[in-house]
């Protein structure tokens, strides 16, 4: 790890407040990126306020949060990511096949309407860095503006936290690296 994980003890007054707010919420306990941010308490702030919102409080179902957090987790080999979502995917009802395909980063096959639509904006966005009007519409049409503007957000907040965590090389202790070849 690039930047020394700071303990509680070691906290100015600011970032106490912001790791207090932290685990006041409902992750509980201080995790991955948010000991990165708390390098800039402004920056946990802010970054864990619009992670609740993307995680926890969108138009999306819980299901399809994971499984646009485990498309970013695939896209920037973010094993942190991967390991602490792909559970909470699977546990909710995504397809198992179709999840080690995205992490093999092979096209991955949904059933679901909906997992469908935001699977292939998403994909498109990521790969070609542009929704073409036919997926646009396409997808607007299973999720509606709002949840593809949900997606965008889930999108980019996970990108934050994987480039944080590729940045900074912090990686889990004691597990296997799942985008390991």
């Amino acid at each position: 790890m690039r930047l020394a994980k700071l303990s509680y003890d070691q906290l100015s007054v600011e970032q106490k407040v912001a790791w207090d707010e932290v685990v006041a919420g409902p992750r509980k306990k201080m995790h991955g990126p948010f000991f990165i941010w708390l390098h800039s308490p402004d920056l946990l702030q802010r970054g864990q306020n619009l992670g609740l919102y993307a995680r926890f409080q969108s138009s999306l179902p819980p299901r399809l949060s994971e499984l646009c957090i485990l498309m970013m987790a695939a896209h920037w080999k973010a094993s942190g990511e991967w390991i602490d979502h792909e559970p909470i995917a699977k546990g909710l009802g995504v397809d198992a096949l179709a999840l080690e395909n995205l992490r093999q980063g092979k096209p991955a096959k949904f059933n679901k309407p909906d997992e469908i639509a935001a699977y292939e904006f998403a994909q498109e966005l990521l790969h070609k860095r542009d929704v073409s009007d036919a997926t646009y519409a396409r997808s607007k049409a299973v999720l509606g503006e709002r949840g593809l503007l949900d997606i965008v957000a889930v999108l980019g907040y996970y990108s934050f936290i994987a480039m944080s965590m590729k940045a900074f090389a912090q990686v889990p202790e004691g597990v296997t690296d799942p985008f390991a070849a």
